[in-house]
């Protein structure tokens, strides 16, 4: 198949044409069961039924509607995510995609608190441009080494605008959960040197880690959340939902901020109707079981594999297998795959984001072929 796309990441190999739960199908109708819910974003399941009615009925109302007009779901969303992130009289503006939110609440932070810097962890990664970027070029960033609260003492939060807290970092490192005294003393120095606090929850939120936001499982008092990927179910939408006192200086000291589809209604209306699944469903509950189901099967793996196996990582239903480096583990994901898993995969490590229905028998059936091949 000739492709058209410019190659800005590793080249896909399969053309999918459906997907639907936790499965995805290829033009030769072969099932993949899909172990990274999408790019992360999946959480109720693809295609969920509800989902498509929704965006079959909303978008026969109105897909767009431009500045000079507001509309009921963006409201509603606003006043829902104030009741899940638990800041009273919050307020959010709603956008396309995690890396977009995750800069402008850096931008906010920067404009009220008149500093150039943030702090985050080691193995977090922010976004794909701007502020929050992996790059030797992005002068903003200070790092806090991953639970080494040592390197805290070296970093001088008097320039810092904001501690950017991301609490399972999916792509650098693979899943490893910072520890609840590293993340709690990282916060109060920051708090204590005038430092916001922004919850990272794109990937890490929407029920991910067994509650509605990673950063409930820490003592963190946060002053904005950045939500996006499971807000809609795959549909690309972001927020930012910024605690009162922020919203009140932002009022004393404004900043413009205007793109195309800021607070589009179709977006909001998905995610109102994604967040009404995840609770009628109970699947933050669910992902509290299955996640811990999931996780013994892959400490078994460690314990039958000891020499193979280096360890089994995760809360919730963020969860990783790390390999030894000496196992041929490019073998293992090529297996995997043509065998009809998608994984994450990298530096040995293998990584399982499933939608939060994923049926208990796709993880015993995983587990039993990732036994198969360490054997």
């Amino acid at each position: 198949m000739t492709s058209n796309i410019l190659p800005l990441y590793p080249t896909a190999r399969v053309e999918a044409i459906k997907s639907e739960g936790c499965y995805i199908y290829d033009a030769n109708g072969k099932k993949y069961v899909d172990f990274e819910a999408g790019v992360w974003a999946s959480n109720v399941g693809h295609c969920h039924p509800r989902i498509v009615a929704a965006f079959e009925r909303y978008s026969k109302e109105m897909l767009h509607h431009g500045y000079r007009f507001t509309n009921p779901y963006t409201n509603k969303l606003a006043a829902k995510l104030n009741e899940l992130t638990g800041i009273a009289n919050g307020s959010s503006v709603i956008l396309s995609s995690g890396s977009e939110a995750v800069n402008l609440s850096i931008t906010l932070a920067m404009h009220l608190t008149k500093r150039s810097k943030i702090a985050k962890i080691s193995n977090s990664y922010l976004s794909a441009y701007g502020h929050g970027a992996i790059s030797p070029n992005n002068s903003s960033v200070v790092t806090a080494e991953y639970n080494n609260r040592a390197s805290l003492s070296k970093i001088d939060f008097s320039q810092v605008a904001a501690v950017v807290l991301e609490t399972g970092g999916a792509s650098i490192e693979m899943v490893k959960i910072p520890d609840n005294d590293f993340v709690n003393e990282l916060l109060e120095l920051g708090k204590k040197h005038g430092c916001l606090t922004i919850a990272e929850e794109v990937t890490t939120g929407m029920g991910r880690m067994g509650k509605w936001f990673g950063y409930e499982h820490y003592n963190a008092a946060v002053d904005m959340v950045v939500t996006g990927k499971g807000l809609g179910s795959g549909f690309p939408i972001s927020a930012v939902t910024a605690s009162e006192v922020v919203a009140n200086q932002l009022n004393a000291d404004p900043i413009r901020y205007a793109q195309s589809h800021q607070n589009d209604p179709i977006g909001a209306a998905i995610a109102l109707e994604t967040i009404s699944i995840i609770e009628e469903e109970q699947l933050i509950q669910r992902c509290q079981a299955i996640g811990e189901y999931f996780y013994q099967k892959l400490e078994q793996l460690k314990e039958k594999h000891p020499y193979k196996v280096k360890e089994a990582r995760g809360r919730g239903l963020m969860l990783a297998l790390e390999l030894y480096k000496e196992i041929d583990t490019d073998s293992i994901d090529r297996a995997l795959f043509e065998a009809g898993y998608v994984t994450g995969y990298k530096n040995s490590t293998f990584r399982f984001l499933p939608p939060l229905t994923i049926p208990k028998e796709d993880i015993d059936q995983l587990a039993a072929y990732l036994e198969k091949l360490l054997e």
